[in-house]
């Protein structure tokens, strides 16, 4: 977002975005704890967050790159399967999180996506856009929650745990030969990377406040 602060900290109406993130999955029957990934020099103004979530939750310090801190997270993760999500998508839904649970029993990880809609194209030499045909092999932007069998997802961890850091956790999965089964996503599942995302994420709060709150 180009500031000092963290995004996921930065506020929205009455509470900060990794809050309404953390009161969807505690509020679903699905999930039995949570696991929030904080940098070492957040741990004190985040740790309050811990609590009055209703289910336990605990505080793991992440790593350099986005893989090596989801992988600091699920180390003891003891329950068969695990959910992973960015901070950053507050207005996770109910539907989503149970969507990729239950697709578990035929799938080694299930992850949301939506369609891409814009035209997708590859950069030649001068910036000349050379065409790309997907008419067989149509695009889709991934969400999460992405959900994942713990030991399979434990296990890609170690095996590429020194390779270039990925920032798509079923991506490790596929690479390995896993099965992973894309659900439909939801457009207000909005990741805030930028000023419009947030504005947008407050768009559809004030919409459909009760939905979301």
């Amino acid at each position: 977002m180009g500031g000092p602060l963290n995004k996921v900290r930065l506020p929205l109406d009455e509470r900060s975005v990794i809050e309404y993130a953390l009161r969807a999955f505690a509020e679903h029957p699905y999930v039995d704890d949570l696991v929030l990934v904080v940098r070492q020099d957040e741990r004190e103004e985040m740790e309050p967050l811990t609590r009055g979530q209703g289910k336990p939750c605990r505080l793991v310090i992440g790593g350099a790159t986005r893989q090596a801190s989801v992988y600091h997270a699920i180390l003891d993760v003891t329950s068969e399967i695990v959910l992973v999500h960015d901070g950053a998508r507050p207005l996770v839904g109910a539907a989503i999180i149970s969507g990729c649970v239950e697709a578990m029993d035929r799938y080694d990880g299930a992850i949301p996506a939506l369609p891409a809609e814009e035209r997708v194209c590859s950069l030649g030499k001068g910036r000349r856009a050379r065409p790309v045909l997907f008419e067989q092999q149509p695009l889709y932007r991934a969400q999460t929650p992405q959900c994942f069998a713990t030991k399979i997802l434990r296990l890609c961890h170690e095996r590429h745990k020194d390779g270039p850091g990925l920032t798509d956790d079923s991506h490790l999965l596929e690479l390995e030969g896993y099965k992973v089964g894309v659900l439909p996503g939801d457009p207000a599942n909005v990741k805030i990377t930028t000023p419009l995302d947030l504005l947008v994420v407050k768009a559809y709060l004030e919409k459909e406040p009760e939905g979301h709150r």
